[in-house]
């Protein structure tokens, strides 16, 4: 499955076009989704990713908008442990 992501095109600039680029310098960590196509369609900038699972923001309203305590430490821990393997295979 994959996942679509659409951005109206207003003045040139793209978070969506950002987020591709950032993916494919971390593509092929764990918990990365491998960013398969950037471009424009019509009037948007469209990026088609790998689909892991549900969203966070999925499951922070299945959760009741409230993370357990654990749950935001398992969260911050794969970010840093990202951060780092990125910033290592960058420098």
């Amino acid at each position: 499955m994959v996942a679509v992501k659409l951005e109206l095109i207003i003045d040139g600039s793209s978070s969506v076009q950002h987020e591709y680029h950032i993916l494919k310098q971390l593509e092929g960590g764990v918990g990365i989704p491998h960013a398969l196509w950037f471009g424009r369609e019509l009037t948007y900038h469209a990026l088609v990713l790998d689909l892991l699972g549900s969203s966070l923001h999925d499951l922070f309203l299945t959760h009741n908008r409230k993370f357990a305590l654990h749950t935001v430490v398992n969260l911050v821990d794969q970010l840093v442990s990202q951060f780092v393997v990125g910033a290592l295979q960058i420098g």
